[in-house]
């Protein structure tokens, strides 16, 4: 029958029959080990079977090894030397020599072996009075080859302690030998194992050091224990069988601890407690002190370590190398543990103490750095504020010699950049004579003193070809790479969208004034400057005078480059040259002083005409329905008379006349005029109309020089 068919079967019984229930524990039984056995696979023995069984092989008649245990597979329970005990001294300490070991042995790695000390109490009997063992036990996480223990008596308060006396049973072969006990285990063995012996006196008092040896990775681990006196330790009442535990906790007798400390990890302390089995707590305390280096006499408390009940340890980090005094006590009805000498109802605990000698500092890296920089304070600032003065002094001399060496970088790069000509355009309006001059000025030291070409319209459209205006501004405005847009009174006004709606700039010259249709192109709606203005930033810069407005807000939204004139006119042509132009740069201009000062004094002249005149801009913007347009205002035409050919070429050559050319005809005049002029002046004479000469380069001396009596007239426009 399946298992299956059980169940449905089993659904199909009555519940709470005895006579149901025993036949249906009956079935399942049966079917349960018949499934086992089909399980099994044929070829199964009982032998394959105790492959995975484990049997204790332990056995030893001596009672002080009864805690040890060694498992070996069932299978190979049978089989001879699957471990050897060296039950005494001589032969534990003839198994060691083997292996000829040296004094100092490293401590075994974690996880290998586990050393592990408590009391064992032996109660009174016909042969002695109570007393107490040290249960040492060695537990193997890993296959080993030898596991031996040696007992070493560090100190003793007298003579009663056997192992610390000078007794002739110590000595083997004339030399000392500490208690020892060993056992090695065959390869067989199946782990932990454990072995065990718990036969060594405990004498109150007393210090002894337990040393672990595993063979053959020839590692130590090592254990300092110490017990306070027998009766602290053991307390009738938790010894006698015939006391209850309610009892015991209703009297809570004053119990001190045994002190076992641990130095299998390399970087802390593991102090273990011990204690009678019945002892009840909340908490065991342990004072840490250290001794000074030169007084013994003197200490310092260094920690308080509380392990709460019923853990029995508690892990010390962090120590420095020397000599420490540990204390351990338990609070049991409200003892303390250091009374006043005149204190009254004071009852001081019962207390445990070993005196410790740590040789080397077992810490963490952190804790190791933290210390240093205690131990260390004044040096290490020191030191640090050493370097740090160091370090910016090294700073300063790096930011000097880099300043410097960009410096030097740029006054060669201004030489071999400025050597190339840059065609500059002066976008500006025409605010009035005296603004112009300052605009003219600006042109000239451009020329003379900053390597470039200035396009300047009264230089390029007062001439005697035929220039049209807008042809010829288009054409700049479409060819040149970099534009200087002069800000003025006027030309706030026309960029002003408003204000250009009802007024307009009134003419004063032969053309145009080209302020307003070249700002049109250059910051019209999906134009130049605002269509690309990064690239605008490297193509046009806004220059203004000291006395001129500030940038209007339509203007200044494209943050273009902005130079003060004439104290940026440095930075101004380094912009030009597509040089930095930062005020980091450092850039010599060429411009003399002279020249600043004849710039200062044009700049000078018309701050003190605006002051003058305040209402001066209302004749020059007017508003668009005023018809009137201002006429160029000209002079009587002067008239002169050369009385030879050489003097008519100098006059020539003076304004810049065009030679006649032959075979031109006379404009008729009047016959009045003629018999007046039949005298003196030959019939194929031709007039000329000049541009008007510049106020320099005309004066009052050359006006006089020539009298009214030539052959020939010229009239010329100033």
């Amino acid at each position: 029958m399946s298992p299956f068919s059980v169940t449905n079967f089993r659904t199909f019984l009555p519940t709470g029959c005895p006579t149901n229930l025993l036949y249906f524990y009956s079935i399942s039984f049966l079917i349960t080990t018949s499934s086992l056995v089909y399980s099994l696979p044929a070829t199964s023995s009982a032998r394959n079977a105790s492959d995975y069984v484990l049997r204790n092989i332990f056995e030893n008649q001596d009672q002080c090894y009864k805690d040890s245990f060694v498992y070996v597979k069932d299978v190979d329970a049978g089989k001879s030397k699957l471990f050897t005990t060296y039950p005494t001294t001589k032969e534990c300490s003839n198994r060691l020599k083997l292996n000829d070991l040296p004094d100092k042995l490293p401590t075994c790695p974690p996880g290998l072996v586990d050393l592990e000390v408590i009391p064992a109490y032996f109660g009174l009997s016909q042969l002695s009075y109570p007393y107490a063992n040290l249960n040492i036990s060695v537990m193997a996480h890993s296959p080993v080859d030898t596991i031996a223990f040696r007992l070493h008596c560090l100190h003793a308060s007298d003579g009663s302690d056997v192992y610390c006396s000078d007794l002739k049973d110590m000595y083997i072969n004339g030399v000392k030998e500490w208690p020892c006990r060993a056992i090695q285990l065959s390869t067989k063995v199946q782990y932990p194992a454990r072995f065990s012996y718990a036969c060594f006196r405990l004498t109150s008092y007393s210090v002894y050091a337990i040393n672990a040896t595993v063979l053959p990775q020839k590692c130590r681990v090592t254990t300092i224990v110490t017990a306070p006196r027998f009766e602290e330790l053991y307390p009738d009442m938790l010894v006698d069988p015939s006391i209850s535990k309610k009892e015991i906790a209703t009297k809570d007798p004053f119990w001190a601890p045994m002190i076992a400390v641990d130095f299998s990890d390399e970087n802390a302390i593991w102090i273990r407690l011990g204690k009678a089995p019945r002892a009840e707590c909340d908490t065991i305390n342990v004072n840490v002190y250290k001794e000074h280096d030169d007084d013994s006499e003197k200490v310092n408390f260094v920690a308080a370590l509380s392990i709460k009940c019923p853990e029995t340890a508690i892990k010390w980090e962090n120590q420095k190398a020397g000599k420490y005094l540990l204390s351990a006590y338990v609070l049991i009805r409200g003892c303390k543990f250091i009374c006043e000498p005149n204190a009254r109802g004071c009852t001081q605990c019962f207390r445990t103490h070993l005196n410790l000698v740590i040789h080397e500092t077992r810490a963490s890296l952190t804790w190791l750095t933290v210390q240093k920089i205690k131990d260390y304070g004044l040096e290490i600032f020191l030191a640090i504020v050493s370097i740090l003065s160091i370090g910016c002094v090294v700073v300063i001399v790096a930011v000097i010699v880099f300043l410097h060496k960009k410096r030097q970088e740029a006054n060669r790069v201004q030489e071999i950049r400025l050597s190339d000509f840059v065609k500059t355009m002066l976008v500006y309006a025409d605010d009035s004579e005296l603004h112009t001059n300052c605009v003219k000025h600006l042109v000239d030291n451009l020329r003379h003193c900053s390597t470039v070409e200035p396009i300047f319209d009264l230089e390029k459209l007062i001439t005697a070809e035929q220039v049209v205006p807008s042809r010829w501004l288009i054409e700049q405005l479409s060819t040149l790479q970099k534009f200087i847009i002069v800000i003025s009174d006027c030309a706030v006004r026309i960029l002003d969208s408003e204000a250009s709606e009802t007024h307009h700039l009134v003419q004063s010259r032969p053309f145009s004034d080209l302020f307003g249709p070249a700002m049109d192109i250059i910051i019209g709606v999906k134009k130049d400057a605002t269509r690309r203005p990064e690239e605008a930033r490297k193509k046009y810069a806004i220059a203004r005078f000291e006395i001129s407005p500030e940038v209007p807000a339509n203007l200044a939204i494209l943050r273009l480059p902005t130079f003060i004139l004439p104290k940026d006119f440095s930075r101004l042509t380094a912009f030009l040259h597509s040089l930095d132009y930062g005020e980091t740069f450092n850039i010599t201009s060429n411009i003399s002083k002279c020249r600043l000062d004849d710039w200062a004094l044009a700049i000078y002249r018309t701050t003190i005409f605006t002051r003058e005149n305040p209402n001066w801009i209302d004749t020059r913007w007017k508003p668009k329905d005023e018809q009137d347009v201002m006429n160029l205002k000209r002079e009587t035409p002067v008239t002169f008379t050369y009385s030879n050919e050489e003097g008519r070429i100098a006059a020539s050559k003076k304004f810049n006349l065009i030679p006649p050319k032959e075979g031109s005809e006379v404009d008729e005049v009047e016959e009045g005029e003629i018999s007046q002029k039949e005298a003196s002046a030959p019939d194929d004479e031709t007039a000329f109309l000049i541009k008007p000469p510049a106020l320099d380069d005309i004066s009052d001396s050359d006006e006089d020089e020539e009298e009214d009596q030539g052959s020939n007239t010229i009239v010329a426009l100033r």
